[in-house]
């Protein structure tokens, strides 16, 4: 995970976020991750960040939604609630990753901020501008977010166009709407272009990170699979986790209706429907546009999403919107047929009773994922450092009743420095990397802005093997041992997390990895 290239868990662990600025082109990412690293508690940084953009853009959607008059009030924290407790994005927990949410919770500020301005007037006008450019800038740290600001600015466009002379006829009146919004709001008209700018000239992408995108105009063939692969992977596998987790682990569902119940109650949906048939259309319309919208970007960056690895959902974050505006055209429709507080729980509280519960679960394995680290580093720390510096994970701790993504090279790499201190160590889990994974990494240390750079696959070898422990469990019954140890003091959090794993370590040559012959190997930067 990106935590362990930019965050410091301890004040002597080494990061270099010079890859940031010279290789990855992400001078606001740079920004929040060195302010979080000043701070000395940069966990918690990233921690309130998300919490932060998590709260204020939910708000701000509802009361945008309100302000115009689009939703009634159960409609608008409905929809708020389907797009920010939307399952389909895994990295809720991932610290690092923090920024994108934070991001996510912007671009809804500023929309808000917008709403404000277009009614104000004078030094309140002026003000409410200045923010709302800064807050949109802000959120363009998550690049895609960019492509929901250009429906936020169609939202401007047709605000003013309403506000014309139905006098002028159609065309007239939409070339005026034109031209009003791009002499009264030319900041957010250039806005996009001069991020785009600033980034291509002063922090242009290079070495792996100009590799990594395939950006190409793809086929229609493309675009066919590509869509439903997000399909697939952003809809489809969500309501199938939902339903094996909540064979495995009921009690959390049972948690979920019981809140969702609550919520429905609270909000009280009006008894009787007066929507028309173009305001049920049009909400299903705009969520088709909107997933083919925010899916393309990927697509001609030759990237799609992946149900199997947390990691891999990380272009599925926006997709609770496309899913919100469906489920409130069904709502809509059922309430022809029912009552609008029946529609509203089946169509919302089931959704939402999905949603919570495997976000639940999903919290569940990334909190296990972390207490089995937890317990690696402290077994490592706890024995003197083997003369070896680069290692391969063997991992047998693999759960019967739930999902296994093994530990990736920054986390395995990481954890050796939080162990044994800042030496130039390399990790890595074997059943994830390619026999040639030394090579590869020594091109990836070497290449233009890399993010690799004190990883050394050069030197003396050993491989940690990681077995259960007496106390290995499964990912749910681990979870709450956990938390009764640290909140109800059952146990001491060191005997807890040593009886998790068995850690023992061979030193020589790792099996089955071929050797790194730098006398044979013609390495060369940016290959």
């Amino acid at each position: 995970m990106d935590d362990w290239l930019v965050l410091k868990p301890r004040a002597d662990y080494f990061i270099d976020l010079d890859f940031l600025l010279n290789g990855a082109g992400h001078p606001i990412f740079y920004g929040y991750d060195t302010f979080a690293n000043w701070t000395g508690a940069p966990v918690l940084v990233m921690i309130s960040l998300a919490f932060a953009g998590i709260v204020f853009g939910a708000t701000s959607l509802v009361l945008i939604a309100m302000r115009l008059g689009l939703l009634d009030r159960a409609e608008a924290v409905g929809v708020a609630l389907i797009v920010w407790t939307y399952p389909g994005y895994q990295l809720w927990a991932g610290k690092a990753n923090s920024v994108y949410v934070f991001s996510f919770g912007l671009l809804f500020v500023g929309a808000w901020l917008l709403t404000r301005a277009f009614s104000a007037r004078g030094l309140r006008h002026v003000l409410l501008r200045v923010a709302c450019a800064l807050v949109f800038l802000l959120s363009f740290a998550l690049n895609s977010t960019i492509m929901l600001y250009a429906f936020v600015m169609l939202g401007l466009f047709v605000a003013i166009w309403r506000g014309g002379d139905a006098a002028h006829g159609f065309v007239r009146r939409t070339w005026l709407a034109g031209w009003r919004y791009a002499v009264g709001y030319p900041e957010l008209l250039l806005l996009p272009l001069v991020y785009w700018g600033t980034l291509t000239l002063w922090f242009k992408r290079i070495g792996l990170y100009a590799q990594h995108y395939g950006a190409h105009f793809p086929t229609l063939g493309e675009l066919a699979k590509g869509w439903w692969a997000f399909f697939v992977t952003g809809y489809r596998d969500l309501v199938a986790d939902a339903i094996r987790a909540a064979i495995q682990a009921p009690a959390l569902f049972i948690v979920a209706m019981v809140l969702v119940g609550i919520a429905v109650l609270v909000l009280r949906p009006d008894k009787k429907s007066t929507a028309s048939r173009a305001d049920i259309a049009l909400p299903l319309v705009l969520a088709v546009i909107l997933f083919v919208a925010l899916s393309s970007p990927y697509l001609i960056a030759g990237l799609r999403p992946s149900s199997t690895h947390f990691y891999e959902s990380r272009h599925l974050l926006m997709f609770g919107v496309p899913a919100a505006l469906a489920l409130l055209a069904f709502k809509r429709q059922a309430e022809r047929w029912t009552g609008a507080g029946a529609a509203f729980a089946v169509m919302f509280g089931l959704s939402m009773i999905v949603s919570l519960g495997t976000l639940w679960n999903d919290y569940v394995f990334m909190q296990a994922r972390t207490l089995k680290q937890e317990a690696l580093t402290r077994a490592l720390a706890d024995r003197v450092q083997p003369a070896a510096t680069v290692y391969a994970l063997d991992d047998r701790i693999v759960g019967s009743s739930s999902r296994h993504v093994p530990f990736g090279l920054a986390e395995v790499t990481g954890m050796l420095r939080l162990a044994w201190g800042n030496q130039p160590f390399f990790g890595f889990s074997l059943d994830s990397e390619r026999p040639d994974i030394l090579q590869e990494m020594e091109e990836k240390r070497v290449a233009p802005g890399t993010a690799f750079r004190h990883f050394d696959p050069s030197g003396p070898q050993a491989t940690i093997l990681l077995q259960p422990g007496p106390g290995a469990v499964s990912n749910q019954t681990l979870v709450r041992k956990y938390y009764a140890c640290r909140l109800l003091e059952r146990c001491g959090l060191a005997e807890f997390l040593s009886q998790i794993a068995q850690v023992t370590i061979e030193v020589g040559p790792i099996a089955g990895i071929l050797p790194l012959d730098r006398a044979s190997e013609s390495v060369k930067p940016g290959r």
